[in-house]
C-alpha cells in the first residue's frame, strides 16, 4: 500500500504555540516538522510523530487541542471554504466529514446522531501509526472549534474519549478540552447534545460554494486510489464491528462481488490476500496497544468466530503462536 499523506496545511498554527514554548536542552528544533512528500502533502506518519514529539518536548498536552481550536480552516482550500460557508453547526460538521478524504488519507471520521446526542468519531486506519493520541487531540480540536462557533463558546454536557489510555495522554486531558474523558475506546470521540446541530453560525462572506464540484473531485479521487487501498481501509474500518462480507464491501465499493475479484486479480491480488494482511496487521496492533484483551478476545476483535483459527493464522503470518509474541512484546517492554 501506498503511504498515507495529509494536507501540508495540518502544520498550520503550530509554530504560534511551540514557538511560545522555551525548548529544553538538546531538544529538538520548535521548526522541525515533516517534509512534503508530494505538491501541499506530507506524510501522515510524519505529521503524527511530529505532534506526538511536541507534547514530548514541551511538555504542554494541551498545545494540539489548542492549535485545532485556533485552526484557520480557511487554509483548508475548498474543504475549508465549504465548511466556513455552512450555516449550521450540522451542516460544517457534516462537510468536514463527507470531504475529509481530501485533507487525509486512511482515516475513519464519521458524524452520528442517536437520540438526543450526537457525536463525531476519528481514526487513523493505518494500525502502523501509533502512538497518535495528540493527532486526535488536534482533529477534535477542529470539530470542537465548530461547535462552538455555534454555541458562541458554550460547552455544556460535551464529552470525549479517546484510543490512548490515560496515561499515554501525559497530562490532564479533562482539565484541557474542559468535559468528561473516557480513555482505551476504538475510536477518539465527542459527543454533544444534537440540538447543538441546528446551532446558526456566524454569518460569512463566502457566500455560496460549489458543493458538487467538491463531490465530483472526491470520485475522482477514488477512481485514482488502487482498488487493494480502497478495500483495505474498508476491511480495517469494519474489523471488530461489522462482519466482513465480500457482497457488502463490494457494493460499497459500488461495483458487483465478481467484478472487485477480476479488478483485484489485476491488481495481482484478491479479496483473502486484502483481508489476511489487514488482520495480521491489525492483530499485531491489538498486541500493542491492547495487553488486557485475551487471546479470544482479539481473534473475536479480527473477525474470527474461533480463536483457534486465528493462532493458526497467526502462526501462519509470523512463524509462531500469539502467545510466543505477546510473550516476546512483554520482554522488550521490560
Amino acid at each position: 500500500m501506498s503511504e498515507a499523506t495529509v494536507r501540508a496545511a495540518a502544520l498550520e498554527g503550530w509554530e504560534n504555540f511551540v514557538t511560545a514554548t522555551p525548548p529544553e536542552p538538546h531538544a529538538p528544533a520548535a521548526s522541525s516538522r515533516p517534509c512534503e512528500r508530494t505538491p501541499g502533502a506530507i506524510s501522515l506518519a510524519e505529521f503524527v510523530r511530529f505532534s506526538e514529539s511536541v507534547v514530548d518536548r514541551t511538555r504542554d498536552v494541551a498545545i494540539p487541542w489548542l492549535v485545532g481550536v485556533h485552526y484557520d480552516l480557511g487554509s483548508l482550500g475548498v474543504v475549508g471554504d465549504a465548511i466556513n460557508a455552512a450555516g449550521k453547526v450540522g451542516t460544517a460538521l457534516r462537510r468536514l466529514v463527507d470531504y475529509f478524504s481530501l485533507l487525509q488519507d486512511c482515516t475513519d471520521i464519521r458524524l452520528d446522531r442517536e437520540e438526543d446526542m450526537a457525536s463525531v468519531s476519528y481514526r487513523i486506519l493505518d494500525p502502523e501509526i501509533w502512538p497518535r493520541h495528540h493527532d486526535a487531540m488536534f482533529s477534535l480540536g477542529i470539530v470542537g472549534q465548530i461547535i462552538r462557533r455555534g454555541t458562541r463558546g458554550a460547552w455544556d454536557k460535551v464529552e470525549f474519549s479517546f484510543e490512548a489510555e490515560q496515561y499515554e495522554m501525559r497530562g490532564d486531558i479533562g482539565k484541557v478540552v474542559c468535559a468528561p474523558c473516557s480513555f482505551g475506546a476504538d475510536s477518539n470521540q465527542i459527543r454533544f447534545p444534537a440540538a447543538m446541530l441546528d446551532l446558526a453560525l456566524p454569518e460569512n462572506a463566502l457566500g455560496t460554494v460549489d458543493v458538487r464540484q467538491i463531490g465530483r473531485t472526491i470520485v475522482e479521487q477514488r477512481r485514482r486510489t488502487p482498488l487493494v487501498e480502497r478495500l483495505a481501509q474498508v476491511v480495517y474500518r469494519d474489523l471488530n464491528s461489522h462482519g466482513i462480507e465480500q457482497e457488502r464491501i463490494a457494493r460499497e465499493i459500488g461495483m458487483s462481488s465478481r467484478t472487485m475479484r477480476r479488478k483485484l486479480a489485476e491488481e495481482g491480488s484478491s479479496f483473502q490476500q486484502v483481508l489476511d494482511e489487514c488482520r495480521m496487521r491489525q492483530a499485531l496492533f491489538e498486541f500493542r496497544t491492547r495487553p488486557d484483551l485475551s487471546i479470544a478476545q482479539i481473534a473475536l476483535r479480527l473477525g474470527y468466530a474461533e480463536h483457534s483459527n486465528f493462532t493458526r493464522a497467526f502462526h501462519r503470518w509470523t512463524g509462531t503462536s500469539p502467545h510466543a509474541w505477546r510473550a516476546s512484546l512483554a520482554r522488550t517492554a521490560h
